[in-house]
């Protein structure tokens, strides 16, 4: 039998019209990519064979455009601001949509409104969804036995129920109004009749050869009308019957759908009427569809108690880990934290992360990977998640520690690589320093030893689940298989760039051609990209997430696409929250943990242009960061999605409004909170309001964060999950390394250790300075002295009348300097020869500083950085 990527690359060569029919026919190569959900190929080969009709005058059947139509629709490469549209297109031009008296052309425009409406929540899209589906139904009526089997119809049904349950979400003061009951009658109805016309008094199937789908159809029919029993022997047979698994995934999910439906109705119920026959509502037969769904292999023992049902319909959970350097890094340690006592952590599909995100998110991940392969998936329990970030806020705090901004230049054979050439950079760098300190101890703890992590060593393989498919099999697992995202940004396009464990490249749904004309570049698996980039390191795409522009140099890669050098660097210059990764993915709940910086305010004048430059530059960033987020509240709003937590290090840091001199009026105490001014106080969260303040100040960096400072941060970000994301929590909190340091977060009495680190944490240069005070005395004497020796020399030279330098301008001299920018304009290396400080002259320089770099910084590490870090310690 032939595998996916197999099929894949016949598509391929068949796209490129090579003649593969000696291998594989067109409909088995069709079928192959639909049943592995290819269906971006199946479009492409399709359209294909659509094409060579046309030219030699062959009829079209009708079926292949409502193929078309669906393989657009359900393509998830393709933008949903695009490819609704376009499939309802097809339909209308091919398929004489508004007169069609075809159920199945009928139900895939249902289907189409229906999704689109899951995409964007505009109601009218439910509305035309209904329109069709209740057309499909009334044919169906007519001839029962010689249409679609009763599909359209019992989407017609599901649909008028989902919109009583729109009503019941949101109710009026009128209560459950006539409409809604309306809705849910029409709903039981129609499911009644298809029961009643495809199975006898005997429960048995009249029909002699009934279609895989028609179990389907009746074993939702018999759910959606609270006869469990009857659902699960169809369901049964259904799952016997059907060996895709994507249309079983497909199928399972409309059962949690209708069964989220009769949770809402069974609370909206009224005790004496139960209109929503809430009565019959019966959890433990629920659970045992549930069972029957979840055993796809007949073999396969599921401990019914380990299922979790309730999370299946909340939808997919995804987390953005935002940039700020270690700050965030550390920031994020303490929402995963909270997250992992919430026992939350197990629900995540989407790890999307930026810069300083993307350090901790690597890291989280391979400690990930070993639990989900070690353990199956029914042993793994709240605890070995805790233990995880325990481990975490230990030992990544002990590399931060290390201050790899300044191990960049502490090895002299690779500052010298670093000068000689392009292609390896304080970037490249960067990532093997990630690599030596953060990944390759976990790599050879957990799994083997290794000089390098590449992003497919990223893969996770749960255990016993060799054939697993994360597409397919992941949403019946109670812990989840992530995606982890590393999100960088392309100089080239100034396009976001993805590097996941499978593929890397720009996304294709989140680039709008009608306001971008920029071409993408296209996303590549490992295995297909070009030989050099088969094997990616971690460390590199890391190091491309967080390369900040001017202090690290683009990560250069060459000849990836034809005539282009790529160029990375950190992914917050295009989204610092790591969002569209996340939309991308749709995810319906969304925790963003944002650890980035936000702009200060200013009450002073800009000092001079290059001030001027980076203020602007400043508000810039934040006006993305804030349009960001208010799209992610108005999606919450509207519905797109269903939960949304953001936590950054302003919550609740909020300013009184500035009057103007001479002002009588007093600030609306509705709007603004008397306490806000106290320093002292405590935020909702549980964090001094001025401890707050200068966490958020903190720098945004690379170099050491010593245990204070790094505690303070984790404290903060775990106060904020635990207050804000609203997950049952465990009857008891764990105990954290990290809660060392609550009394000072919480009590004006012990903060002032804390409060004299914070001071110096906002300040990259002089840290040290700035908490040892014998540093200070001594820099006082040397500044005194160096004083006393120039108002000395000053004194003794006052009345010289010879100059210090003389110049003389002469027309010799400024030939010879028109003839280097003419020699200039021809030929670089002549110029550096015949410039006034030579091309070998200038390397001479560069490696003479190379070589005192490489003493100075190993000196700082040696003496200062200890020192720093010894001045943080936690008792």
């Amino acid at each position: 039998m032939i595998n996916k990527y197999e099929l894949i690359e016949l598509a391929k060569k068949q796209l490129r019209g090579e003649d593969i029919d000696s291998t594989i026919t067109f409909h088995e190569l069709y079928a192959g990519l639909i049943k592995y959900e290819q269906f971006g190929y199946a479009t492409e080969i399709l359209l294909t064979k659509i094409e060579e009709n046309e030219k030699i005058g062959e009829s079209i059947p009708n079926i292949w455009y409502q193929q078309l139509a669906i393989n657009i629709y359900k393509d998830s490469s393709l933008s949903g601001f695009f490819k609704f549209d376009k499939a309802m297109n097809i339909l209308k031009s091919h398929c004489n949509l508004e007169q069609s008296q075809d159920c199945e052309t009928l139900g895939i425009a249902g289907a189409i409104y229906k999704y689109k409406w899951k995409f964007d929540h505009q109601f009218h899209h439910l509305l035309q969804s209904r329109a069709f589906y209740k057309k499909g139904y009334q044919i169906w009526k007519k001839n029962t036995l010689k249409t679609d089997m009763g599909h359209t119809a019992l989407n017609y049904a599901y649909i008028n129920e989902l919109l009583a349950i729109q009503n019941l979400e949101h109710p009026t003061t009128d209560g459950v109004t006539d409409e809604v009951l309306k809705r849910f009658s029409l709903s039981q109805s129609v499911r009644k009749e298809i029961i009643a016309e495809y199975v006898n008094k005997n429960h048995e199937i009249t029909m002699v050869q009934p279609d895989v789908w028609l179990y389907a159809t009746l074993a939702e029919a018999y759910f959606g009308t609270r006869q469990y029993e009857m659902a699960i022997r169809f369901i049964t047979l259904y799952i016997q019957s059907e060996n895709e698994k994507w249309k079983i995934k497909t199928f399972a999910q409309q059962f949690y759908r209708i069964a989220s439906f009769q949770e809402i109705e069974k609370t909206n119920s009224d005790s004496v009427s139960d209109v929503f026959l809430s009565s019959q509502i019966d959890e433990k037969k629920q659970n045992e569809c549930f069972l029957a769904l979840e055993k796809l292999n007949k073999e396969e023992e599921v401990d019914l108690d380990c299922i979790e049902f309730a999370a299946k319909k909340e939808g997919k959970v995804g987390i953005g880990l935002s940039g700020g350097g270690f700050r965030a890094s550390l920031f994020h340690i303490g929402v995963l934290a909270g997250l992992a006592e919430k026992d939350k952590l197990k629900d995540i599909e989407v790890i999307s992360c930026v810069s300083g995100g993307s350090i901790i998110g690597a890291y989280y991940y391979l400690k990930l990977k070993h639990l989900l392969q070690t353990k199956e998936d029914n042993e793994i329990t709240k605890e070995d998640y805790i233990d995880i970030v325990k481990e975490m806020e230990i030992d990544f705090q002990n590399a931060v520690e290390k201050n790899l901004r300044v191990m960049i230049f502490t090895n002299l054979f690779k500052n010298i690589k670093m000068f000689w050439t392009k292609k390896y950079s304080r970037s490249h760098r960067l990532g093997e320093l990630y690599e030596e300190y953060f990944y390759l101890p976990l790599y050879k703890k957990y799994f083997s030893e290794a000089k390098a992590i590449y992003m497919n060593d990223l893969c996770i393989k749960p255990k016993n689940k060799t054939d697993f498919n994360i597409y397919n099999d992941n949403w019946k697992r109670r812990n989840k298989i992530p995606q982890l995202v590393l999100n960088a940004t392309c100089l080239n396009t100034g396009h976001n760039w993805q590097f996941t464990a499978s593929w890397m490249g720009e996304p294709s749904t989140y680039i709008s051609d009608d306001f971008d004309v920029k071409p993408r570049l296209r996303r590549m698996y490992y295995q297909n990209a070009p030989e050099i980039y088969k094997k990616f390191r971690l460390g590199y795409a890391v190091a491309a997430s967080s390369c900040v522009p001017v202090l690290f140099e683009p990560l250069l890669l060459q000849n990836m696409y034809d005539g282009i050098d790529l160029e990375l660097v950190d992914g917050g210059v295009h989204d610092n929250q790591g969002v569209v990764s996340i939309l991308e993915q749709e995810c319906s709940s969304i925790i963003i943990s944002d650890g980035s910086a936000q702009m200060a305010n200013s009450q002073s004048v800009v000092a001079n242009e290059l001030s001027l430059f980076f203020r602007v530059d400043t508000i810039v960033q934040e006006r993305v960061r804030e349009i960001q987020l208010l799209d992610l509240k108005s999606r919450k709003y509207t519905g797109s999605i269903n939960q949304l937590y953001i936590l950054h290090l302003k919550n609740g840091l909020s300013k009184l409004p500035v009057s103007w001199i001479n002002c009588t009026d007093v600030n609306r105490k509705l709007l603004n909170q008397i306490e806000i001014e106290d320093t002292n106080a405590l935020l909702d969260y549980g964090v001094m309001k001025k401890v707050q303040q200068m966490l958020s100040e903190v720098r945004t960096d690379l170099d050491s964060f010593n245990q204070l400072e790094s505690y303070a941060l984790m404290y903060s970000g775990y106060q904020q999950t635990i207050h804000q994301v609203d997950y049952p929590a465990n009857n008891f909190q764990q105990k954290w390394k990290f809660k060392d340091v609550a009394s000072y977060c919480t009590l004006p009495e012990f903060d002032s250790r804390l409060i004299k680190q914070l001071k110096a944490s906002s300040n990259v240069p002089f840290k040290i300075v700035r908490l040892f005070k014998p540093f200070q005395y001594i820099i006082f004497l040397l500044l005194v002295v160096a004083t006393f020796f120039v108002l000395k020399i000053l004194y003794e030279n006052w009345y010289l009348d010879t100059p210090l330098y003389s110049f003389n301008l002469t027309y010799k001299l400024i030939g010879t300097f028109l003839l280097i920018l003419l020699i200039n304009s021809f030929s670089k290396f002549l110029s550096y020869l015949f410039n006034f400080q030579s091309y070998i002259k200038r390397k001479i320089i560069y490696l003479a500083l190379i070589f005192i770099g490489f003493i100075l910084f190993n000196t700082y590490l040696l003496l200062f950085n200890t020192m720093y870090n010894k001045l943080g310690k936690v008792a």
